[in-house]
């Protein structure tokens, strides 16, 4: 009968440790999250929340003008300044602030600081298309900006 011996470890096999292995992982894992923060600004962030919130506005002023204006001659306008934006009915003469859907006073909206946006003006007529009928471009933001269509024959707001 054979006798199988099992082999014991030697001290000259090699290997990493827990220890070691865990210490490489964090010392990468701070390299990592200190070289990311460099490629991502709080800019971009806010960038893209602002355009998001101001394709809402434009949204919700289309669905206004579609809903209350009819024929009246009144159009529902999205006004952006450079640091705020106002949503508003206008019958030629005077504008009436639209108020704010979530019940917080006339929608309008001043931007953070660290961001921009370019002015203009959109009017929507009773069939949400704007006038006049022409794709309109907004920028929001610089140097890495956003650059919001809404296109002129439907009113469709993107980027």
């Amino acid at each position: 009968m054979k006798c199988y011996q099992q082999n014991s470890i030697t001290s000259n096999q090699q290997g990493f440790t827990v220890v070691e292995l865990v210490v490489v992982i964090l010392i990468m894992g701070i390299i990592a999250i200190n070289v990311g923060s460099r490629f991502y600004s709080s800019n971009s962030f806010s960038d893209r929340k602002v355009a998001d919130e101001l394709i809402e506005a434009i949204r919700y002023a289309q669905h206004i003008a579609m809903s209350r204006v009819g024929g009246t001659g009144n159009t529902i306008r999205v006004i952006t300044t450079s640091n705020s934006y106002t949503v508003d009915q206008f019958d030629g003469a005077n504008s009436t602030p639209v108020p704010n859907p979530n019940k917080s006073g006339d929608y309008s909206v001043t931007i953070p600081d660290n961001s921009s946006l370019s002015a203009t003006t959109i009017s929507f007529n009773g069939l949400g298309q704007p006038t006049p009928n022409t794709n309109t471009d907004i920028t929001v933001g610089s140097p890495t900006a956003f650059t919001i269509t809404v296109e002129g024959e439907t009113g469709y707001a993107h980027y």
